[in-house]
């Protein structure tokens, strides 16, 4: 007995054409199934049929809507369309929507087995192509997988997690999972800090090359120019070693006619100041914390491939406690909502104040699902890379250890909405002046009595006006902690001031109450400038028991 050589489905409502045909295909060795309309040969369909013989004119499903159900649901799968004489024009349309082939009634038995050898074995053949293309999709999917991961080896370097008074975040999302984003971080010394953020034109593996070969360019130049792990020369500026990449590059860049934006960045704690030299790369924005506003830095550079006709230009940056500098790629303001508008450099530039007093890898994590509710969607056109780097105090620090040292001044407006961001500076502040000897219950009691000074000259010295000047310095004096507060507004008689009432029959006092109980010594007073100062004397070593509990 011959082995059956696979299943044919033939569909029908004529018994004697049903008949024939599976006596046919039987003596050829098929094992057929025969449905006697369109309803039912769509029930009967399964995955290891490898022929359909269809008739046009059936009843409840005719031969039209299975042959598009079957293109919808078994597309290896290719009918044969069998139709009256009359019936041409409809087997051209079937012919069109997938048909293999069609034959006409009455038909010959030795054609129509012909056709259908000849349907099996196309369809075969397609199978076989479509499994060959999806084992080639895997492997290209599995080698984009292994290239990100390289990525992230050799693009994207980790920022360091102790280099002190600095604390920096980075993240890239590739939009075609690998891309030609790069950044890294050099320590010159335990001072000074290089950033490289880079973007190199054009998306996919070949720019990730181009981005790899450029960093290696970077660390080659750094070691020739400067051989800082010997210290035999000074270590190069930041204009001298893109000057020496660009030499070394230009040539090749040329020819692969590609270019790559950057920008170089050294932050030098000792001097506080970042230097930078930018390469076409988008503008670098620097959130100033004691104004609160921010300045979009760029240089007049072009991007690295492009003919330099002047020097690469060195540009200064001061920075402060609590500054903030964000490095970002084309991909975050180019994202786009369905209807075209960008998120644009403005909207990016506004959202830096609002986020400045969190940490660095939540500021990127808000930026990012801002950006992914503008634009409806979690994958860009471009590339999302950004670096953000947060001045801390630690190394602001005076070095010594003076009678009176480590003080730190900012300037606030008064305006209730500017608390958030003074208790964030009082914070840092404090953790500078008295590392080791202050606790987190210890900080939150001194937040506390901050707030309350500031409370109370915003509603009772400026009666309420939400644009004058409130200066509060912190330091660290005999032993103790300074914080002392200048406004112009009303001068205040504590002595005036009604005690509180805990039965509940007055309200008001409490601050004043509060703020006594958290500091040592508490001293107002109107200075010659017309200028109000409040002064909190706080010993670190009191613990927070010396708190009113309220």
């Amino acid at each position: 007995m011959n082995a059956v050589r696979g299943k044919i489905l033939i569909a029908d409502d004529d018994p004697t054409v049903r008949i024939v045909l599976t006596k046919l295909f039987e003596k050829s060795g098929f094992e057929v199934i025969a449905a006697q309309n369109g309803k039912e040969a769509v029930e009967r369909l399964t995955s290891d049929i490898l022929a359909v013989i269809l008739d046009l004119d059936m009843p409840e499903m005719n031969g039209i809507g299975c042959l598009r159900y079957i293109q919808q649901h078994m597309e290896d799968i290719s009918p044969i369309m069998l139709t009256a004489n009359e019936d041409i024009s409809n087997a051209v349309e079937a012919m069109r929507n997938g048909a293999f082939d069609y034959i006409t009634k009455p038909f010959n038995p030795l054609k129509l087995r012909a056709l259908v050898d000849k349907a099996i074995a196309t369809d075969a053949q397609a199978r076989r192509l479509h499994q060959v293309e999806a084992e080639l999709a895997h492997a290209r999917e599995h080698e984009i997988e292994m290239a990100a991961r390289i990525q992230q080896t050799l693009l994207m370097g980790a920022p360091p997690r102790d280099f002190k008074g600095l604390e920096i975040a980075s993240a890239t999302i590739p939009s075609h999972k690998v891309d030609g984003d790069f950044y890294d971080f050099i320590a010159v010394d335990s001072k000074r800090l290089d950033v490289i953020v880079g973007d190199v034109m054009g998306k996919g593996i070949a720019s990730a090359l181009m981005g790899a070969a450029t960093k290696s360019y970077f660390m080659h130049v750094i070691h020739e120019l400067g051989c800082a792990a010997c210290h035999i020369n000074p270590y190069p500026e930041a204009d001298a070693i893109v000057s020496g990449v660009h030499a070394a590059m230009i040539h090749q860049m040329e020819a692969l006619e590609t270019f790559v934006t950057l920008c170089y960045a050294r932050f030098d704690m000792a001097s506080s100041q970042m230097r930078f030299v930018d390469c076409g790369h988008m503008r670098t924005i620097h959130y100033r914390c004691q104004t609160g506003n921010c300045t979009l830095l760029e240089g007049v550079n072009m991007p690295l491939g492009f003919p330099e006709t002047v020097p690469f230009t060195l540009h200064t940056e001061s920075f402060g406690l609590g500054d903030l500098f964000f490095f970002y790629s084309d991909g975050l303001t180019e994202a786009m909502t369905t209807e075209g508008q960008l998120f644009g450099e403005d909207r990016l530039t506004a959202l830096i104040p609002q986020y400045a007093a969190i940490p660095p890898d939540q500021i990127i994590h808000r930026i990012w699902k801002d950006i992914v509710a503008f634009s409806g969607s979690e994958t860009f056109r471009d590339d999302f890379t950004c670096v953000v780097v947060k001045i801390t105090p630690s190394l602001l620090m005076p070095s010594g250890s003076s009678e009176k040292h480590g003080e730190f001044s900012m300037k606030f407006s008064s305006d209730l909405s500017e608390l958030s961001r003074i208790r964030h500076f009082v914070r840092d502040a404090c953790i500078a002046v008295f590392p080791q000897l202050l606790n987190e219950d210890r900080i939150s009691m001194i937040e506390l009595a901050v707030t309350e000074v500031v409370t109370n000259i915003i509603r009772h010295a400026y009666g309420g006006v939400s644009d004058k000047p409130i200066e509060i310095s912190i330091g660290f004096e005999n032993n103790a902690l300074m914080i002392e507060f200048l406004d112009q507004g009303k001068s205040f008689d504590p002595d005036r001031a009604p005690p509180p009432q805990f039965d509940g029959s007055r309200e008001g006092g409490f601050g004043l109450y509060i703020i006594s109980h958290i500091a040592d010594d508490v001293v107002y007073e109107k200075r010659q400038n017309n200028t109000n100062r409040t002064r909190l004397k706080i010993y670190p070593g009191h613990g927070p028991d010396s708190a009113p509990d309220v």
